[in-house]
């Protein structure tokens, strides 16, 4: 029976938008990154607002740690999965998006501009989690609003650079022929890479078979 399969170009670039394995609510890594981006920027936000309590500072300048990383401050109003993995996976994504032989030629021009956008945004987030440490351990209290504050305006200008990437990749792929569609979970989580490196879908997928497995 043939099947008629996504292109495997669109289904990493899927992974970005609609769907990732280990992401909460098996979410797109792009979205998840969003998400995290907003807390960081509210939480800074109040850690400003708190500037006559440093401990509320340092509070919420832990929220915003969360928020980048998990792995650095394990409680927090974050997704739990952090903007620097997230904005990392998404890299990863659309570079083997870029890469696959049916990549087509609008996505092999634009996607590593974007890949490369979203390499500078990860330093940036970096960056970030290095204010936010800084401004919980200074004793200073003048020192820790001066961190927070720089917290807050990188936060907001990483978060307004995430948007202004959404933007450019939906545009990107508002050029694509076939159209791009959101991808099915069952292709999103189907995809297997060969030791080759080579990327192919799960035999069930490729026969019409009901089940399938992901890589």
């Amino acid at each position: 029976m043939s099947v008629e399969l996504p292109a495997i170009s669109h289904v990493h670039v899927g992974h970005v938008l609609s769907g990732w394995l280990d992401t909460p609510e098996r979410q797109g890594l792009l979205p998840v990154a969003l998400a995290d981006a907003r807390v960081a920027v509210e939480h800074a936000g109040y850690a400003v607002q708190g500037a006559r309590e440093i401990d509320s500072v340092r509070m919420h300048l832990g929220h915003v740690l969360h928020a980048l990383d998990p792995s650095v401050e394990a409680t927090g109003p974050g997704s739990g999965y952090g903007l620097l993995k997230a904005l990392d996976g998404a890299a990863q994504h659309l570079g083997f998006a870029a890469e696959v032989p049916d990549a087509s030629a609008s996505l092999r021009q634009g996607l590593p501009l974007q890949v490369e956008s979203l390499r500078a945004l990860l330093r940036e987030a970096g960056t970030l989690l290095t204010l936010a440490q800084r401004g919980r351990q200074d004793g200073d209290a003048g020192q820790v609003l001066a961190y927070a504050e720089e917290t807050l305006s990188r936060s907001r200008a990483l978060q307004a650079g995430l948007e202004q990437l959404q933007n450019r990749l939906q545009a990107l792929l508002q050029l694509e022929q076939p159209p791009y569609r959101t991808v099915a979970q069952r292709y999103l989580f189907g995809l297997i890479r060969l030791p080759s490196g080579a990327w192919t879908f799960s035999e069930s997928l490729r026969t019409g078979g009901g089940s399938y497995s992901s890589y």
